[in-house]
Formats: structure tokens, C-alpha cells, sequence
């Protein structure tokens, strides 16, 4: 069993410098429209936790149910209109980067 430290290297890395140990692996940062598209799905992840775990406790609020469905038809709208907006942008921004190749 490991009685060590956490932090201490492993036994075969102990005498290796930074240069023997290969090239580090390469940051790639998530794009801007990955990181607000997890953090909206965490969001509402997040809700629906909670409205179940207050649903199993039941408690209930009144008009609840109307909110949900009233915020379910605006995601349902908005989540369209922005993958169109999403898909025509994509489009635009292929489209400069041939004009500006084949320049």
C-alpha cells in the first residue's frame, strides 16, 4: 500500500528532467460557443434537479407548471432561431475564408 504523499512522483519519474519526459500535451481551449452551450445545458440540468428533488419532498408551487411550459415553447423558439443564426454565420464566415484563400 502507498503510504507516501500524494505529491510525491512516482518511482520511475523521480530521476527524469523535463526535457526526457516527450513534449506536453497541447491546452486546447473549448470555442466560445461550446462553453455557453455547456454551461447553458448545466444550468438547466441544474434546475431540473432541483424541481425534481422538490417534486419527490412534494412541495409544489403554484403555477409552476405554467412556467415550464411557457420557458420549454421560448427555449423551443430561441433554440431555433438561433441555430439558424448560427448556421448562417457559419456560412459567412466559410464563405470569407475562400475569398480571402483563392485572393
Amino acid at each position: 500500500m502507498n503510504t507516501g504523499g500524494t505529491n510525491e512522483p512516482a518511482p520511475e519519474a523521480r530521476g527524469l528532467a523535463t526535457e526526457d519526459r516527450g513534449p506536453e500535451p497541447e491546452e486546447r481551449e473549448l470555442s466560445t460557443g461550446l462553453a455557453v452551450l455547456v454551461t447553458v445545458l448545466a444550468a438547466v440540468c441544474g434546475a431540473l434537479v432541483v424541481l425534481l428533488v422538490l417534486h419527490g419532498l412534494g412541495w409544489t408551487a403554484p403555477g409552476l407548471g405554467w412556467l415550464v411550459a411557457k420557458g420549454a415553447v421560448k427555449l423551443g423558439v430561441g433554440g431555433t432561431v438561433g441555430l439558424v443564426a448560427a448556421v448562417g454565420w457559419l456560412r459567412a464566415r466559410r464563405a470569407e475564408r475562400r475569398t480571402a484563400d483563392a485572393a
